[in-house]
């Protein structure tokens, strides 16, 4: 006649074990599945930011060679006018 499992030291030991990964330990699989999350979300920003760092150096490629982009660029962003010009701004609505 044989035992059951639940009496069988390995799988007590091994059940144990497993427990206090889970819950107890420092490192526990909750831990780790929490911070594999956030390893993929700071990946995903910092491929964002790649690609924002790129723009920005063709932007910064074309401003520098071109002096109409500059020019343009001056205007849109910072409404800067030429002597004379008159500047209207008008907002969108929502």
């Amino acid at each position: 006649m044989s035992r059951p499992f639940y009496k069988n030291r390995y799988f007590i030991v091994g059940f144990t074990l497993l427990f206090w990964l889970t819950f107890f330990d420092q490192n526990n699989f909750i831990y780790q599945y929490k911070l594999g999350q956030q390893i993929e979300e700071l990946e995903t920003e910092k491929s964002y930011y790649k690609e924002q760092i790129e723009k920005l150096n063709e932007q910064k490629e074309l401003l520098t060679n071109d002096e109409d982009m500059l020019e343009r660029f001056a205007r849109e962003t910072y409404l800067m006018t030429k002597d004379g010009e008159t500047l209207f701004l008008l907002k969108e609505r929502d």
